[in-house]
């Protein structure tokens, strides 16, 4: 597995790609901030579909491939929320007209709709930024050093555990044919884990010694240093003014008639 396989879509050319990774960084926090301060009974307006859409449709990066990671993480949301209509049975103004509704459901739609758009957000940051500049950016914005260090490492390394673990299974099923007994297949798999994590540890401490060869000090160091740019202010600036009108505009404009 190619460590290039989360931000493959991360190198290409746009205008998106080219913001600043503390900008992208900022306004997704915004925007995520914007949306776990809505009300439990408060469903996102369309409107809050605006930001990812223009992320993802001028970075150009495929819908399919935005679709298919939210889907392979819902099961998790969907098992929060599954019961919610069952404990909560007070009864809501509908959004939809006249008359009440459960809160539950109210509560499980709102939290569906919201864990989509986040997911939208992160995919077109990951999607737009390559991972060590997004790291580079963190940095920059007072992250503490030893998580992005950490991150750095799991980003660059974990493919390499995937592999060992791919391996160590395609042995197994070379020996068996895939046809062994299941206890014994069981009593095999606990002596892989073992021997997975024995071969960790022999590679973090071949990776250890060969940093410390090159001279590593725990420094970020980019071909292109970042640069915050007049489009970066401006593109922040605008995701201000959009969260702002969204989040209170409706407030806002009552205060003003008033």
């Amino acid at each position: 597995m190619h460590h290039h396989y989360i931000d493959r879509f991360a190198y290409g050319d746009s205008p998106i790609h080219r913001l600043d990774p503390r900008a992208k960084v900022l306004a997704v926090v915004a925007y995520s901030v914007v949306l776990i301060s809505l009300g439990r009974y408060q469903l996102p307006s369309p409107g809050y579909l605006i930001f990812p859409a223009v992320l993802l449709l001028w970075s150009e990066t495929p819908l399919w491939f935005v679709v298919k990671h939210t889907l392979l993480v819902s099961p998790f949301v969907v098992c929060l929320v599954v019961f919610s209509p069952v404990f909560d049975r007070t009864p809501v103004p509908s959004p939809f007209g006249a008359g009440t509704i459960p809160g539950g459901w109210l509560t499980a739609a709102t939290v569906l709709i919201r864990f989509a758009l986040g997911m939208f957000v992160l995919i077109a940051l990951a999607s737009t930024t390559r991972f060590p500049e997004l790291l580079k950016g963190l940095e920059r914005l007072g992250v503490p050093k030893l998580l992005v260090t950490q991150l750095r490492f799991l980003y660059r390394y974990l493919f390499l555990l995937i592999d060992q673990a791919m391996h160590l299974k395609q042995a197994r099923a070379a020996r068996d044919a895939g046809r062994g007994p299941l206890r014994w297949r069981w009593q095999s798999g606990a002596g892989l884990i073992g021997l997975l994590f024995i071969r960790t540890l022999e590679q973090a401490e071949r990776t250890h010694m060969a940093m410390i060869a090159r001279g590593y000090d725990g420094t970020i160091r980019l071909l292109r240093p970042l640069q915050w740019q007049g489009h970066d202010t401006l593109f922040l600036a605008a995701t201000a003014v959009y969260l702002f009108m969204m989040r209170w505009g409706a407030q806002l404009g009552g205060w003003l008639r008033g």
